[in-house]
């Protein structure tokens, strides 16, 4: 019986493809909730001047989850896209409050911030992340995590 989970647990353990499916399925919340923002942008203007931001942050955060949300899909500079979607997230979370619980906007937080930490995976179009140290300005491909010069 042990042996039979062993091969179960091994068979189903891969990290890079976590990774993917997380990548895909936060990329696609992003880039719908994004398209439908970029559509009405008039709209988002007004609701981010009702929060007391200036109108051109709601432009910014539309764009910005059409074009993240496509980069986490293929994998392209998921970490500095997953940071910026967390900070969004978190002041999205701060912004409606715990009155009515923790919503999605929590999760997708913690997601974003814990995608950030764990980098784009295997198969991803560009990986920016170093296989051995995990820097983004570092030159793995020698054995020896050195930055870039």
């Amino acid at each position: 019986m042990i042996t039979v989970i062993n091969r179960a647990s091994r068979f189903f353990y891969n990290r890079s493809f976590g990774l993917l499916l997380i990548r895909v399925a936060i990329g696609v919340l992003f880039f719908t909730h994004g398209l439908s923002k970029v559509q009405s942008l008039s709209m988002v203007s007004a609701m981010f001047v009702h929060f007391g931001f200036f109108p051109w942050i709601g432009f910014l955060i539309a764009w910005l989850e059409v074009i993240g949300g496509l980069a986490l899909i293929l994998g392209v500079a998921t970490r500095v896209f997953a940071v910026l979607f967390g900070i969004e997230m978190l002041v999205a979370t701060l912004l409606i409050g715990f009155s009515r619980g923790l919503g999605i906007e929590f999760t997708l937080m913690l997601v974003s911030f814990g995608l950030a930490l764990t980098g784009s995976g295997r198969f991803s179009i560009f990986k920016m992340e170093c296989n051995e140290c995990g820097g983004l300005l570092c030159d793995g491909r020698t054995g020896v995590c050195v930055p870039v010069e």
